[in-house]
């Protein structure tokens, strides 16, 4: 039998108006004014002869705070109301829904424009710290100078009433978003909302991608860049526009691809000369057992890649395989009991066992994948496309602004690398009591909550940001 004695006697009545809930999401709110994010997008959601009561980019950068909530849909953009005394009226649903219906293809043009700006501006805060800008680090070097953008697709399923849903290559109804994302950062860099039947080799939407990402990056960090992709996304066109550095003089950018094992690797990997495999090495720089790394280029017909490629080689993992990926495994995979995995770059310097830890860091991009649809990529609310479009704009928007928070109001550690879910059960959820003092307000948090000094600071670092220039 259940113990339930502690309920004895205990009533829920709901009288108090000085409490205030989210009350951890107000740093992340400021930050957006601080920073100027708000203003931006205020210009850029901006009409001739047009003053409405809310005031559309506040709208905007409210309804990305509710995804960092984790709100899914536009009627949870509500839940904000509970910080009402203290940020004042919340608009209505249906002024949540025209705002985003006034998304066209010219406010999106000025909100990237915004979001460039303020990414310029929080990356020279970054810059400015002591410990500098967030370089990668594989296997104990650091990419200094060097922005890693990884590109992916996703599934996102929905019903078939709603515009654009198809049949997707994983099966269901639904679409297939194309995102770029920074591995520096953990942010998500821009996302391309496509119908469920897009493939995920167009040349097409990876460059146009790969160009938007690109233009929303600091000037600076646009130079030297090292793009990374599966093999499922990769074609001619798409390596020569990367490795031509977006037909732009005096950039440096690289590639690192996943590369098909056809019969043919197989049987140049079967002719590989005595000695001519290196041991294999983890993130951490560490000898991996039982695994090798080797150079297939001079043992493959790459000539109508070199053509218009220049330094392309082809490196491959030999590793043995896992139960796990026994099933995906070809014939003569199972039959020798190895596993093997190829990846193309024309990064020419470099040890190979370095550059194949160095692109498996790709595999970062699925967790910034799925803080994305932790953040409402994976519930679109509307069955018309355009108000679909604008969602994915502002889920890309607050992961930029998480981003943000994460590296200039957190401290370095367990924090600042937590997942959304964590951060709300942690900061973002957490209530306080409003109340009015010495010509004050005041929102008194729990006392002996274990994070209540982290939104304390949190708040103090955001409010000391210094203004945009």
């Amino acid at each position: 039998m259940q113990d339930t004695s502690w309920a004895d006697r205990l009533e829920l009545v709901g009288d108090d108006d000085r409490l205030v809930g989210f009350a951890g999401a107000l740093p992340v709110r400021l930050l957006a004014e601080r920073s100027g994010l708000r203003a931006g997008l205020s210009a850029a959601m901006a009409r001739c002869r047009f003053d409405p009561v809310y005031d559309r980019g506040q709208v905007l950068i409210d309804l990305a705070v509710a995804q960092i909530l984790g709100g899914e849909a536009i009627s949870d953009f509500q839940g904000l109301r509970h910080l009402g005394p203290v940020i004042g009226p919340v608009p209505s649903n249906p002024t949540v829904w025209r705002a985003l219906s006034e998304v066209g293809d010219l406010q999106l043009i000025r909100i990237n424009t915004a979001v460039a700006r303020f990414r310029r501006h929080w990356w020279r805060l970054l810059a400015n710290r002591p410990e500098g800008f967030p370089w990668l680090r594989v296997a104990g070097r650091e990419l200094r100078g060097i922005t890693v953008v990884d590109l992916d697709a996703s599934i996102v399923f929905a019903s078939s009433e709603k515009e654009n849903a198809r049949a997707t290559y994983k099966g269901g109804i639904g679409f297939c978003p194309n995102l770029a994302t920074c591995d520096n950062t953990d942010d998500v860099l821009a996302i391309d909302p496509r119908p469920g039947n897009a493939t995920s080799n167009c040349a097409t939407d990876n460059i146009a991608l790969l160009d938007l990402a690109t233009s929303r990056l600091p000037g600076r960090y646009r130079r030297r860049m090292l793009v990374r992709l599966d093999g499922a996304r990769f074609s001619h066109d798409l390596l020569e526009h990367i490795a031509a550095g977006g037909g732009v003089r005096g950039r440096n950018w690289e590639f690192s691809v996943g590369w098909s094992c056809t019969d043919t690797e197989m049987d140049a990997i079967a002719r590989l000369p005595a000695g001519a495999r290196t041991p294999g090495i983890d993130q951490n720089g560490d000898i991996t057992a039982d695994t090798f790394v080797a150079d297939l280029t001079g043992l493959l017909d790459l000539g109508s890649w070199q053509e218009k490629i220049p330094g392309l080689r082809v490196i491959v993992r030999d590793e043995p395989l896992h139960p796990r990926y026994r099933k995906r495994a070809t014939g003569r995979e199972r039959e020798l009991g190895r596993r093997y995995q190829l990846i193309a770059t024309n990064t020419t310097v470099g040890q190979l066992a370095w550059l194949d830890a160095r692109h498996r860091s790709h595999v970062h991009v699925e967790n910034d994948v799925k803080q994305a649809k932790d953040l409402g990529l994976n519930r679109w609310p509307s069955r018309h496309w355009s108000i679909n479009v604008a969602w994915t704009q502002i889920v890309a928007l607050a992961a930029n602004l998480l981003a943000c928070f994460r590296y200039l109001a957190l401290p370095a550690g367990e924090l600042r690398d937590a997942a959304p879910k964590l951060l709300r059960y942690r900061l973002l959820h957490l209530p306080a009591r409003l109340t009015r003092g010495q010509r004050k307000r005041w929102l008194h948090l729990r006392a002996d909550w274990p994070w209540t000094n982290d939104v304390i600071n949190a708040w103090r670092a955001v409010t000391a940001l210094p203004a945009p220039t």
